[in-house]
């Protein structure tokens, strides 16, 4: 009887994802990888050292608050953006200085704020600048 040899490379259950996906988080694990790492240790178990009950409610704790973190962390990533949007919008009217690309600085007065893809701008003249190459702001309004 001839036997082949087994090889564990891509193993891939009904219920698992592709390696190709997990690659792509790395380093974040969901709610979904999270119940397949405890089933994969429920189903494999030894009988006779059973998991207790205090390791289960632990894991079942640590999903949760991973869970609540991520939902923190989208709150606060929306709550910045609404921020910097607000500060935009408190220089119209206000004479900034920016650090150009080429090295030059520009003057001028902030006419609108414009927001495209996530990348809010400040429209000085026909020019759009990011807030992060502001160098300075006049207090006083134009």
């Amino acid at each position: 009887m001839q036997v082949n040899g087994i090889s564990s490379t891509n193993q891939i259950t009904p219920n698992s994802t592709t390696n190709q996906s997990r690659a792509t988080s790395a380093n974040a694990l969901d709610s979904n990888q999270f119940m397949e790492i405890l089933m994969a240790q429920l189903t494999h178990q030894n009988p006779l050292e059973p998991m207790n009950n205090a390791e289960m409610m632990s894991q079942f704790s640590q999903l949760n608050s991973l869970q609540e973190l991520k939902g923190i962390h989208t709150t606060m990533d929306k709550l910045s953006a609404s921020n910097q949007v607000m500060y935009m919008a408190s220089l119209i009217g206000k004479t900034v200085k920016v650090n150009r690309p080429d090295g030059n600085i520009l003057e001028g007065v902030v006419s609108e704020v414009i927001t495209e893809k996530d990348n809010p701008q400040l429209k000085i003249g026909d020019e759009k600048v990011s807030i992060s190459d502001v160098i300075d702001v006049k207090g006083e309004d134009v």
